[in-house]
Protein backbone atom coordinates (compact mmCIF):
# COMPACT_ATOMS: atom_id res chain seq x y z
CA UNK A 1 0.00 0.00 0.00
CA UNK A 2 1.27 3.46 -0.84
CA UNK A 3 0.18 7.01 -1.56
CA UNK A 4 0.66 9.04 -4.72
CA UNK A 5 0.54 12.75 -4.11
CA UNK A 6 -0.21 15.08 -7.02
CA UNK A 7 1.14 18.62 -6.86
CA UNK A 8 -1.63 21.07 -7.67
CA UNK A 9 -1.46 24.84 -7.96
CA UNK A 10 -5.10 25.50 -7.03
CA UNK A 11 -4.89 25.01 -3.27
CA UNK A 12 -6.34 21.49 -3.36
CA UNK A 13 -4.50 18.51 -1.90
CA UNK A 14 -4.77 15.44 -4.15
CA UNK A 15 -3.72 12.03 -2.93
CA UNK A 16 -4.25 8.59 -4.43
CA UNK A 17 -4.51 5.46 -2.31
CA UNK A 18 -2.87 2.59 -4.18
CA UNK A 19 -3.17 -1.07 -3.18
CA UNK A 20 -5.08 -2.63 -0.29
CA UNK A 21 -6.14 -0.48 2.65
CA UNK A 22 -6.25 -3.32 5.17
CA UNK A 23 -4.51 -3.44 8.56
CA UNK A 24 -1.03 -3.65 7.02
CA UNK A 25 -1.82 -1.05 4.37
CA UNK A 26 -3.15 1.32 7.00
CA UNK A 27 0.16 1.05 8.89
CA UNK A 28 1.99 1.92 5.69
CA UNK A 29 0.08 5.11 4.88
CA UNK A 30 -1.83 6.41 7.92
CA UNK A 31 0.64 9.04 9.15
CA UNK A 32 1.33 10.48 5.72
CA UNK A 33 -2.37 10.44 4.78
CA UNK A 34 -3.30 12.31 7.98
CA UNK A 35 -0.56 14.86 7.28
CA UNK A 36 -1.71 15.48 3.69
CA UNK A 37 -5.37 15.77 4.67
CA UNK A 38 -6.29 16.71 8.22
CA UNK A 39 -3.06 18.41 9.25
CA UNK A 40 -2.63 20.59 6.15
CA UNK A 41 -6.28 21.70 6.31
CA UNK A 42 -6.68 22.11 2.56
CA UNK A 43 -9.60 20.95 0.42
CA UNK A 44 -8.72 17.37 -0.46
CA UNK A 45 -9.40 15.00 -3.34
CA UNK A 46 -8.78 11.35 -2.49
CA UNK A 47 -8.34 9.23 -5.63
CA UNK A 48 -9.50 5.67 -5.05
CA UNK A 49 -9.21 4.45 -8.64
CA UNK A 50 -6.17 2.27 -7.78
CA UNK A 51 -7.53 1.05 -4.44
CA UNK A 52 -8.15 -2.70 -4.62
CA UNK A 53 -9.63 -3.26 -1.14
CA UNK A 54 -10.71 -1.22 1.87
CA UNK A 55 -11.23 -2.58 5.38
CA UNK A 56 -13.32 -0.89 8.05
CA UNK A 57 -10.17 0.61 9.58
CA UNK A 58 -9.45 2.31 6.25
CA UNK A 59 -12.99 3.67 6.16
CA UNK A 60 -12.45 4.99 9.66
CA UNK A 61 -9.34 6.83 8.51
CA UNK A 62 -11.29 8.48 5.67
CA UNK A 63 -14.13 9.52 7.99
CA UNK A 64 -11.83 10.85 10.72
CA UNK A 65 -9.78 12.95 8.30
CA UNK A 66 -12.89 14.21 6.48
CA UNK A 67 -14.49 15.25 9.78
CA UNK A 68 -11.31 17.04 10.82
CA UNK A 69 -11.29 18.92 7.52
CA UNK A 70 -14.99 19.75 7.79
CA UNK A 71 -14.45 21.27 11.25
CA UNK A 72 -11.98 23.63 9.56
CA UNK A 73 -14.42 24.42 6.76
CA UNK A 74 -12.53 22.35 4.17
CA UNK A 75 -14.16 19.60 2.08
CA UNK A 76 -12.93 16.14 1.17
CA UNK A 77 -14.16 14.37 -1.96
CA UNK A 78 -13.59 10.72 -2.89
CA UNK A 79 -13.11 10.04 -6.59
CA UNK A 80 -12.91 6.94 -8.75
CA UNK A 81 -14.03 4.21 -6.35
CA UNK A 82 -15.07 1.13 -8.30
CA UNK A 83 -16.07 -2.49 -7.85
CA UNK A 84 -15.87 -3.90 -4.35
CA UNK A 85 -14.38 -0.69 -2.94
CA UNK A 86 -17.31 1.38 -4.21
CA UNK A 87 -19.80 -1.18 -2.92
CA UNK A 88 -18.14 -1.37 0.51
CA UNK A 89 -18.03 2.42 0.91
CA UNK A 90 -21.67 2.89 -0.13
CA UNK A 91 -22.87 -0.04 1.98
CA UNK A 92 -21.13 1.47 5.00
CA UNK A 93 -22.75 4.83 4.26
CA UNK A 94 -19.47 6.64 3.63
CA UNK A 95 -21.09 8.37 0.64
CA UNK A 96 -23.48 10.05 3.10
CA UNK A 97 -20.56 11.61 4.98
CA UNK A 98 -18.05 12.25 2.18
CA UNK A 99 -19.08 13.10 -1.39
CA UNK A 100 -18.18 10.37 -3.88
CA UNK A 101 -17.79 11.23 -7.56
CA UNK A 102 -16.64 9.42 -10.68
CA UNK A 103 -13.93 11.65 -12.11
CA UNK A 104 -11.45 14.40 -11.27
CA UNK A 105 -13.44 17.20 -12.93
CA UNK A 106 -16.46 16.34 -10.78
CA UNK A 107 -14.24 16.28 -7.70
CA UNK A 108 -12.81 19.73 -8.40
CA UNK A 109 -16.32 21.07 -9.06
CA UNK A 110 -17.61 19.50 -5.81
CA UNK A 111 -14.83 21.22 -3.89
CA UNK A 112 -15.48 24.52 -5.58
CA UNK A 113 -12.20 24.88 -7.39
CA UNK A 114 -9.87 25.16 -4.40
CA UNK A 115 -9.32 27.81 -1.78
Amino acid sequence: MHLKVTDREDGISQVALVGKLDVGGLRDVESEFRLITATLQRPTIVDLSDLEYIASLGMGLLITCAQNLQRGGKPMVLVGAHGDVDTALRTAGIDQAIPMVDDLDEAVAAIGGGS
